[in-house]
């Protein structure tokens, strides 16, 4: 690819074209473009609010568990409460929680008018999320039959 000196053989036109020009103009080209571009970035300016004065108490003592049995008996935390005062021990325990969460764990044979009455007084108390706490059947050992054994480890 370098220069060819004249040959004695050929010394009509040729065919080959010189690319180091072309090679030059596109490096050029390239930093030109690597200089502009950054200057063309628009910037974004975001406003951070000051932190609070003081910190707000949390109480996030746990999951707030609400039980309803086949009696009608409401519970908080598996403590019993009255229908009247459930909303408004509810509104209290979720008032200083980041995540307002009301865990709900129902017998399976309450009635529909009950557990409906519950769950309306817990969004109205404030709850974002009411999630349904998984049932708890008997384990292997209440049953009466012992438990498999672990595989080992091949």
């Amino acid at each position: 690819m370098g220069m060819q000196l004249g040959d004695s053989r050929s010394s009509g036109p040729r065919g080959d074209i010189n690319v180091t020009p072309l090679v030059d103009v596109c490096l050029v080209l390239l930093i030109i473009f690597m200089v502009l571009i950054p200057q063309q970035v628009p910037e974004i300016s975001v406003t951070i609010p000051p932190p609070p004065s003081r910190p707000t108490p949390r109480t996030n003592d746990g999951p707030l568990v609400v039980g309803l049995d086949r009696a009608g008996v409401v519970t908080l935390r598996e403590q019993p409460v009255g229908r009247g005062q459930l909303e408004s021990r509810l509104r209290r325990e979720l008032e200083h929680r980041d995540r307002k969460a009301v865990f709900l764990d129902f017998d399976d044979d309450v009635a529909y008018v009950n557990a409906v009455a519950v769950l309306d007084q817990a969004r109205s108390a404030g709850a974002d999320v009411l999630a349904i706490v998984n049932p708890r059947g008997p384990t292997p050992t209440q049953l009466g039959t012992p438990r498999a054994p672990a595989p080992a480890p091949s």
